[in-house]
């Protein structure tokens, strides 16, 4: 029982070094998807807005990208690296921070942007492998930042239209919400459980090769050890069969004699071979 609790606190350390890695590189992915994206949008609001708003909006869009850029370079330091999931959250609020920004400064809750709060939840999702509980707070978040941003604007959600467009947007919101800490949930579950087989797989892997070569090592040294035990018994064997055909070729001995050291040629031969 103390072996299997053991053994299970060591693949959860594993897995949160190995998470610790991948989270970190995958935020350095959701910055480069942020600062990218972010001024590209200005090509909507050229469609849509006027030409003084599409400065405001562009000079909103540069600086949110300006953020994600040191948010980046933070990453890259050993304070990011010990805390990716943090800077993980700070970089999903900068978007968004910056969208209900825009929504406030033009139709409030009947504003276009809401979308842009969605591709924030789908970057969440997809890109950052939050936890469930990383990705409730990132979503409530998300959707506390567009109502406030919806509630303050001069003409804020009394009228029909903006009612009914808030309580549309709030839902698709919400509901995106939902789906992102649904598959967040079981996602991480995955990691971890493909995580752990994949960590045990590799340790059985590399016991077996210890073993393979702890086999190979003893083989090698009986080797070894008949080798020089072979040589230790041949030697002697050797100087006792030549004295012995010399007695025989030099020798007129007589037949009894002569038969024991037949005898004791011929076994002392097999001896040789055996060895």
């Amino acid at each position: 029982m103390a072996e299997a609790f053991i053994s299970s606190d060591e693949i959860r350390q594993a897995f949160a070094e190995y998470d610790r890695r991948v989270i970190v590189d995958n935020v350095k992915v959701g910055c480069v998807i942020g600062a990218v994206l972010m001024p590209v949008g200005v090509v909507l609001d050229y469609c849509v807005y006027q030409k003084s708003e599409v400065f405001l909006f562009l000079g909103l869009r540069l600086l949110c990208s300006l953020l994600i850029g040191v948010l980046w370079a933070i990453v890259l330091t050993p304070l990011g690296h010990q805390h990716p999931r943090k800077l993980g959250v700070t970089l999903a609020m900068l978007p968004t921070f910056f969208i209900s920004v825009m929504v406030y400064l033009r139709e409030g809750a009947v504003s276009p942007y809401y979308a842009g709060l969605n591709l924030v939840l789908l970057v969440i999702g997809f890109v950052l492998y939050w936890t469930f509980i990383e990705s409730l707070v990132a979503v409530s978040l998300v959707i506390l930042m567009y109502v406030g941003a919806c509630l303050i604007h001069p003409g804020g959600i009394s009228g029909h239209e903006a009612r009914r467009m808030f309580e549309n947007n709030l839902y698709f919101l919400v509901l995106t919400g939902i789906i992102v800490m649904t598959g967040s949930f079981f996602h991480s579950k995955y990691r971890f459980r493909e995580f752990s087989l994949r960590y045990e797989l590799d340790r059985n892997r590399k016991a077996l090769e210890e073993s393979n070569q702890k086999l190979l090592e003893m083989d090698q040294i009986k080797g070894r050890f008949f080798a020089n035990i072979s040589h230790e018994l041949r030697t002697p064997l050797t100087l006792l069969l030549a004295p012995l055909e010399s007695l025989l070729r030099r020798f007129n001995l007589d037949p009894d004699t002569k038969d024991l050291l037949v005898t004791m040629h011929s076994n002392g031969m097999r001896l040789l071979k055996l060895i």
